[in-house]
C-alpha cells in the first residue's frame, strides 16, 4: 500500500501523504467499495481523485464513507454519520489528505518548480516578493495561499492582496498567513513539510 506519510497531528487529527503508483482499477477496487462521493462527475480514470478517496478510506478501518460538499464545493465527510473535517489535495504523482473531526483543516501539495517564477507577480505582493526570491521560496508561498484559500473555503479571493504570508526562509517549518477580507480577517498558523522534492503545507484551527 503507497502511504508513504502519516502524521498524527494532535490525538483528532490526521494526515496522509499517497504516493500514486497503482492503475486506476486496483485503487477503485482495493480501497474505494465503501466510499461515496455523489458530486464526482468524471471518469474513474482519474488518479487523483482515486488516490485521494484511497487515502481518506485509510484513515477509517470500518465504517461507510460519504464525501459531502457545501455551497461553495467544499468537502467534509460523513462516517456512519458522524461528521469530519477534510481538506485534499493532489500534486503530480502523490494526493493528500488531512482529516479532524474537531478541527477545521486545510491542505496544499506542490512540487519545487522553478517555473513559478514567470507568475509571481499574479499571486505574490510586492511585500512577499521582497524576501521570496527563490523558486523554492515562491512555491512555499503559493502553497501556503493556496491552504488559506481552501480554509476559508468561500472562493471569490484575491491571492495577492487579499492572502498574506509574513517574511519565512526555505527552512522555516511554520508560518503566518493572513486572510483579510471585508467581512473576515484571520491569522494563522501555517505547517510546513517538506517531502522530497514537494512541500505540503497545512492549517488545523
Amino acid at each position: 500500500m503507497p502511504l508513504v506519510h502519516q502524521f498524527t497531528i494532535n490525538e483528532n487529527t490526521t494526515l496522509l501523504v499517497w504516493h500514486i503508483t497503482e492503475e486506476p482499477h486496483e485503487l477503485h477496487s482495493r480501497f474505494l467499495h465503501r466510499l461515496t462521493d455523489l458530486h464526482y462527475r468524471a471518469s474513474l480514470q482519474n488518479l487523483h481523485w482515486l488516490a485521494s478517496r484511497a487515502a481518506i478510506a485509510a484513515c477509517f478501518e470500518k465504517g461507510s464513507i460519504q464525501v459531502v460538499k457545501d455551497e461553495y464545493n467544499k468537502p467534509s465527510l460523513l462516517v456512519d454519520g458522524v461528521h469530519y473535517h477534510v481538506s485534499i489535495t493532489h500534486s503530480f504523482d502523490y494526493a493528500a489528505v488531512i482529516i479532524s473531526p474537531t478541527h477545521d483543516v486545510a491542505i496544499d501539495m506542490e512540487k519545487f518548480d522553478s517555473r513559478i517564477e514567470r507568475v509571481k507577480h499574479k499571486f505574490a505582493s510586492d511585500d512577499e516578493l521582497r524576501f521570496a526570491h527563490t523558486h523554492r521560496q515562491l512555491t512555499l508561498l503559493w502553497s501556503s495561499k493556496e491552504t488559506l484559500y481552501k480554509f476559508y473555503g468561500k472562493k471569490a479571493v484575491l491571492f495577492k492582496s487579499q492572502l498574506a504570508v509574513d517574511e519565512f526562509t526555505e527552512t522555516d517549518l511554520r508560518l503566518s498567513g493572513h486572510i483579510k477580507l471585508a467581512d473576515y480577517n484571520r491569522q494563522l498558523s501555517i505547517h510546513v513539510h517538506v517531502i522530497g522534492e514537494y512541500c505540503l503545507t497545512y492549517i488545523v484551527q
